[in-house]
């Protein structure tokens, strides 16, 4: 540990253990040693996490609650509380932030931190991985992997493969630091699947699977020429991580891309009334986001599933950037096609993306002055619902029955 990293740069990737279940455990140590599956608890519930004692099971994330109840009958199974897990992440990164301002948020669980320029305050970063880990079982209870390299991807295999692991029925303990010394990255690499690369999917690698090639040491030895051939510019810069090779900086300062919301509903839509109503209140959440934000969108798309599981997205662009909900509902309605209510709607989802701040939308000026009136309704439907609540100011479409339901942050999003 004391062994010098060196004058290149220094990443951590920090990656907290099963985070959501380990968070239901640390509030309630009765589950301690449990099986725990946390997500959708509907009929069609999704895994948002699996406890290494349900993986035992063969439970894993993002799989159907159901399949995974099936391979694990005997598992807790804990609906999803995304504020709590947002609560407990603030903590984490707080405590990340102590060591370094350079921080890149992966999710609530995990984030890269470029630790070169803080070795002198808190040593080597292997030294700094082992202090950070401590910190976050003393203060928070809770487990985190570090991995430690000169490189982003490399950091994050090397967190990988510090975490728990199963050996047939039992769960072996972390390493909880893994360490890849500048200079080793192509042996610690070389035996690694060549799926381990980033921006390797699952048709990437069949068609490197076509030339013979599985592990990354056999995608080095493949000619430029070939895998040009194959795989375009992508090909060479797939080579390039495949020998460890890898600028791509921690970014601290990461803008929105897109905001996006979407649902899976417990029995398929079948009704049109049904489905404005649904589209109404996806609209409804994603403008609220973005003028929290102070964001506008120039991009609307529209995700739909039908009972079959085909999934279709349709797009659209606003001559003017916005926010307006009816705006975005009017869309909506455009985008969606014809015979969704005939065949069902399993899923519905919206986001908007090519987004740009308020202020410097250019406006034209025929509806300049429309759009203006917009924004500053925008803005007091926001600053009522933040001091009033959520259900406070609604469309009218969105009350039912005497009562309202909006469309929440990550409300149900796990089925």
């Amino acid at each position: 540990m004391e062994r010098s990293w060196g004058p290149g740069r220094a990443i951590l990737h920090a990656d907290l253990d099963c985070f959501f279940a380990s968070v239901e455990v640390l509030d309630d140590p009765s589950l301690k040693g449990l099986p725990v599956l946390v997500g959708g608890t509907g009929p069609r519930g999704v895994v948002a996490a699996a406890s290494y004692e349900a993986r035992v099971f063969g439970a894993r994330s993002a799989m159907s609650m159901s399949m995974a109840q099936r391979l694990c009958p005997t598992a807790k199974v804990i609906a999803g509380r995304y504020h709590r897990y947002k609560e407990v992440s603030g903590q984490f990164f707080s405590i990340l932030e102590s060591f370094t301002d350079e921080i890149e948020s992966v999710g609530l669980d995990e984030a890269f931190l470029d630790v070169t320029g803080a070795q002198k305050l808190f040593g080597t970063p292997t030294q700094i991985a082992v202090e950070l880990r401590r910190r976050v079982k003393k203060e928070l209870s809770l487990s985190v992997c570090v991995g430690v390299a000169a490189t982003k991807q490399v950091a994050k295999l090397a967190s990988k493969r510090a975490k728990p692991t199963i050996s047939g029925s039992k769960v072996i303990p972390a390493r909880g630091v893994g360490v890849v010394w500048p200079g080793t990255e192509v042996t610690f690499l070389a035996p690694l699947s060549v799926r381990e690369l980033w921006g390797v999917g699952p048709k990437t690698q069949e068609k490197l699977k076509g030339i013979g090639v599985n592990k990354v040491f056999e995608l080095r030895a493949i000619p430029d020429a070939k895998l040009l051939s194959i795989l375009g510019k992508g090909g060479l810069h797939l080579k390039r991580l495949a020998e460890g090779k890898d600028d791509d900086p921690v970014s601290a300062r990461v803008g929105v891309k897109s905001i996006s919301h979407e649902q899976t509903y417990p029995s398929d839509l079948d009704d049109p009334t049904a489905i404005t109503t649904e589209l109404a209140r996806l609209a409804d959440a994603v403008a609220a986001t973005a003028s929290k934000k102070g964001l506008v969108a120039r991009t609307l798309t529209l995700k739909l599933r039908y009972p079959d599981f085909t999934t279709i997205t349709r797009s659209a662009t606003f001559d003017i950037p916005t926010s307006s909900r009816g705006q975005i509902l009017l869309r909506l309605r455009e985008l969606l096609p014809q015979d969704a209510p005939a065949v069902g709607v399993r899923l519905l989802g919206v986001s908007l993306s090519n987004l740009g701040e308020v202020q410097s939308t250019q406006l034209h000026l025929e509806d300049g002055m429309k759009s203006v009136r917009q924004e500053k309704l925008d803005r007091s439907v926001v600053a009522i619902r933040e001091k009033f609540g959520e259900d406070s100011l609604v469309p009218a479409v969105l009350i039912e029955k005497d009562a309202i339901k909006v469309k929440l942050a990550h409300d149900a999003q796990w089925g």
